[in-house]
Order: C-alpha cells, then structure tokens, then sequence
C-alpha cells in the first residue's frame, strides 16, 4: 500500500468512515462503511503525519497505532515530550488514536484509547516546560496527578495541567480526550490583561479536576463549538476570526477554572486600576511569603497612605492589609489542595504563605472559604 492509498485511508478514517474491529483481519474484504483491522493496526507514518498538520487550522487525518514509542514520539512533537508505557493483557495491544487541529497559537488534540479488555496506558512528563495543558475527559476513567497519578479525573471533567512541572497520567478504560496546548506567554498575557497589572508569580491553576457546571460548562461548549467548526471546509474561526477566538477562550479558561489569582478577576469593573494601584497590588503578589507592612506597600506604589487606601478600596473593595490576607488565604488553599494528608502539615503551610498566627490564619481561612484548612488538606 502505496503513500497516496494511506493518506485517503487517513482521511476517511478522520470522517468516521473506518474503526477498529475484532482481532481478525478481514484484508480485501469489503465491509460498506467499515473497515475491520487485523493484528498489524493501520499506521500512518510520521513524515506523513507532519505534512498533513503543517500550514492548516483544521484537523489532521488520525494517527493510530499499538507502539508505544511510536506513539509517543507522534504525540510528543505535538504537545510535549513525554514517556509512555502500555500494559494489556490481551494478545491484541492498546491502541491510540490521535489527531490535531490549530486555532492561532492553539492546538487542539483529540486522542482515544481501545484497551480491548482489561489494561492501561501510563504517561509521564518530566517537565511540562513553558505549555499548559487543558484536557477535558469525554469518556473512560483516568487518573492523573504531578508525580503520582493519584486523582480520578472522571467522564464530564475538565482539568489544567500547570506549566514547568511534572504531569503522570493513567489510562484505565477505553477512553477518549480533548486537550488544548495552551504556551505559557500567551497564558500569562491574556492573564495580565485581565486583571491589569504585570504577572509576576507564576500562574498556577488548581490541580483537582473539576464538573463541567457553571462557568466550565461555557467553556467546554465553547470547547466543542470550536472543534466541531474546525471540522468544515468553510471554518470561520480557520481564518482571520482565529485570534479573537483564541483571546475569548483564554478569558473564559482563566475565569471559569480556579488559580491563585482568581480573586484578582472577581472585581468586573471595566475600567482600568490606576498605576499605583496596579504597582501595590504586584509588590503583593511578589511579596506575599514575606514580611510586608503598608509602608511598603507605600512606597511600592509611589503615593501617600491615604491615595493608596482609596484605590484599593475603589478598586478591589478592601484594604491593602486585607488585600495582602487574601492573597496569602488563596495561595495556602492552592498548597493544601496539591498536597495530602501526610504530605504536608497545615502550620508548615501557614508559615511559608507569610502567617504567623496559626489560630488567625484558621479563622480568616474559615471565613474566607466556608472551611478549616484541616478539612481542605483532608478533602484533597
């Protein structure tokens, strides 16, 4: 089978027309709309692969195979580097199922997994360095996690994989994906244009796959709304519409998923906070594990005690002191929900987001989230 007959094979499978059957061959057996492949599944090289995802925003013909290494190096060119092992204990191997799609700087990723029976596909990145990783789980039961895969990530869920660490994930079902490769520039300005002021801190996302309601279910039909245009010949968003596409996407990512500067974008007030309210607020954010008095917070901002209570007070509804207690609340409640029981202690992570007062943070961290954070730490 010559290259021209895999790449028409490609693009009937990328419509739907051919799937993957039982595990005997049926070669030159005609089956009308269907075709039934054997021990060997079908391949579509990697040269080919990447040359039918340069120079176009719609979706790639599908890349499926059982070889891990193959796989991983197909995948690994279109997200991020990473380690994959399969492990079924039938005599057909997992097989994978992969395509691509871009929107401007975006990439969109659709990958499947046929077990056939009992098995499981594990993942490892070692660094995603620079990428965010949105994936939404459509179908099958996965686990994922930092160094441990030690979280379910359930049908209906979406979840942001943090740039510059490390990511596992097991595959435990059939199952099926959509991911969005999001780069951390664009991440972090469409941030900083949203809550005007510099991004100093690295952004970091909460690492608990959460429901697709309220906000995240605007997001996932955004989500499909985008892939399934993606499909056509006509696409819209295939065009000058792209970038702003991918700027509405963004906003609704960084709004509808929890991160630690989510209380920034809680005031919905358009206009644009003055300079030395913008100057305060990232000399907090930068500051927030040390030490900080309002006069600091003064001469960060470059104005007298009383100009900087009434920005704060105009612009955020707090005070600057209350302010920095928030920002601390919100970074201890990222930490504790990272963590576990037994991994980490609540006085440790009080300490090191800038409390001093255990019985102060417990209170305010009550009043704040409804919750101790003992109760997070167990929770998470």
């Amino acid at each position: 089978m010559n290259e021209a007959v895999l790449f028409r094979a490609a693009r009937r499978l990328s419509k739907g027309r051919f799937c993957i059957g039982d595990t005997q061959p049926a070669r030159g057996r005609n089956i009308p709309g269907k075709l039934i492949l054997g021990r060997n599944p079908f391949k579509l090289s990697a040269m080919m692969y990447q040359t039918a995802a340069e120079g176009t925003g719609r979706w790639t013909p599908y890349f499926v195979s059982s070889d891990p290494l193959e796989t991983s190096e197909i995948v690994g060119q279109s997200i991020i580097s990473h380690s994959l092992a399969h492990n079924s204990r039938q005599k057909r191997p997992a097989t994978v199922r992969f395509r691509t799609a871009s929107l401007d700087t975006l990439t969109f990723h659709e990958m499947a997994y046929s077990m056939f029976g009992k098995g499981e596909a594990r993942i490892n990145v070692p660094n995603m360095a620079n990428i965010y990783l949105c994936e939404i789980n459509l179908e099958g039961q996965m686990a994922v996690g930092q160094m441990r895969a030690d979280r379910s990530f359930r049908p209906g869920e979406i979840y942001m994989i943090n740039a510059n660490g490390p990511h596992t994930k097991i595959w435990q079902t059939d199952g099926r994906q959509m991911m969005i490769k999001i780069h951390q520039t664009d991440m972090e300005a469409a941030l900083a244009r949203l809550i005007g002021m510099p991004v100093r801190d690295p952004l970091v996302f909460d690492q608990a796959p959460c429901p697709l309601s309220g906000g995240a279910a605007t997001l996932g039909r955004m989500i499909d709304l985008l892939t399934q245009d993606l499909e056509q010949e006509g696409s819209f968003f295939d065009g000058p519409g792209s970038g702003d596409a991918k700027q509405m996407l963004l906003d609704m990512m960084l709004n509808a998923l929890p991160h630690n500067y989510t209380h920034l974008l809680s005031d919905t007030s358009p206009t644009l906070r003055p300079r030395h309210v913008r100057y305060a607020a990232a000399y907090i954010h930068s500051h927030s594990r040390e030490v900080v008095g309002l006069d600091d917070m003064v001469q960060a901002s470059g104005v007298s005690r009383r100009s900087l209570h009434e920005g704060f007070r105009k612009y955020y509804g707090v005070t600057p002191m209350v302010y920095l207690r928030n920002v601390r609340l919100d970074n201890a409640r990222l930490m504790l929900k990272q963590k576990g029981v037994g991994d980490v202690l609540v006085t440790d992570v009080a300490l090191d987001c800038g409390f001093n007062h255990l019985s102060k943070f417990a209170r305010a961290y009550k009043e704040r989230f409804g919750e101790l954070p003992s109760e997070t730490l167990r929770n998470a």
